[in-house]
């Protein structure tokens, strides 16, 4: 039995879970899924001031208030950039970083410097257009097929996404992250590559799995990756 917590990426909440965590239960796992500020049910909390360092104090706090201890900290897509920093403030409570279709973040960049150039820019005009600015909108389907290749989702899937879907502050894609994250080095971290995903280089010293899957395999292929979470956490390190 595992305590994971589960933080899904941009634009999505604690919700996106919902289909992958009553599996994870059922296999005798603690589970906690998070929505960041901003964003699921915190929409309402929505500004500009809203920044990586926000979303890297709420998986720390969720994790200290609850008193949890040997988590497994599971991220999704973006969330993989707060989830790293925030694993390097806290590695005693932290037993294995697992990264889903993730972006490591990376030492003392941004995210925007490890996505593909002309991303910074045109995710700017989708906020100068349609967020006042500061908020990233949910990608439409051209740009979902653009930007995450063959992510698997149903025209039903696509509907349930969006249903609860909230804009991205956008300042989370510009902070730098610490210089120093050696801390979160030395922990076990597995990385999930989604074989429908683009993908970005992957950071050393993560063991790899592959997993037959688009960028949201909470939605496109819940049961199977709650057991693929399953069986990472109940394998014993060598």
């Amino acid at each position: 039995m595992a305590t994971m917590v589960l933080v899904a990426g941009a634009w999505l909440g604690g919700w996106a879970w919902e289909r992958v965590t009553p599996k994870l239960v059922a296999a005798g796992h603690n589970v906690y899924p998070l929505t960041l500020t901003g964003l699921g049910d915190r929409a309402h909390l929505s500004s500009p001031q809203i920044t990586l360092s926000t979303h890297v104090t709420d998986i720390v706090s969720a994790i200290e208030y609850a008193d949890l201890h040997d988590v497994v900290l599971v991220a999704h897509s973006y969330s993989g950039v707060p989830a790293t920093i925030a694993a390097n403030l806290i590695p005693d409570r932290i037993s294995r970083v697992v990264y889903v279709a993730a972006v490591v973040a990376p030492a003392g960049r941004s995210l925007f410097d490890v996505l593909p150039p002309a991303a910074a820019q045109e995710f700017q005009q989708l906020a100068d257009a349609d967020g006042d600015g500061w908020l990233l909108p949910m990608f439409n389907d051209d740009m979902l097929d653009a930007f995450a290749g063959a992510h698997g989702l149903s025209m039903q899937d696509r509907r349930w996404l969006r249903a609860r879907a909230a804009g991205q502050p956008i300042a989370t894609y510009g902070e730098l992250a610490p210089a120093d994250l050696s801390a979160v080095g030395s922990l076990p971290r597995t990385y999930i590559v989604c074989t429908g995903d683009p993908g970005l280089p992957l950071p050393a010293g993560v063991e790899v799995v592959k997993f037959e899957a688009g960028h949201w395999p909470m939605a496109s292929k819940p049961a199977e990756l709650a057991a693929l979470l399953s069986r990472i956490v109940t394998v014993p390190d060598d």
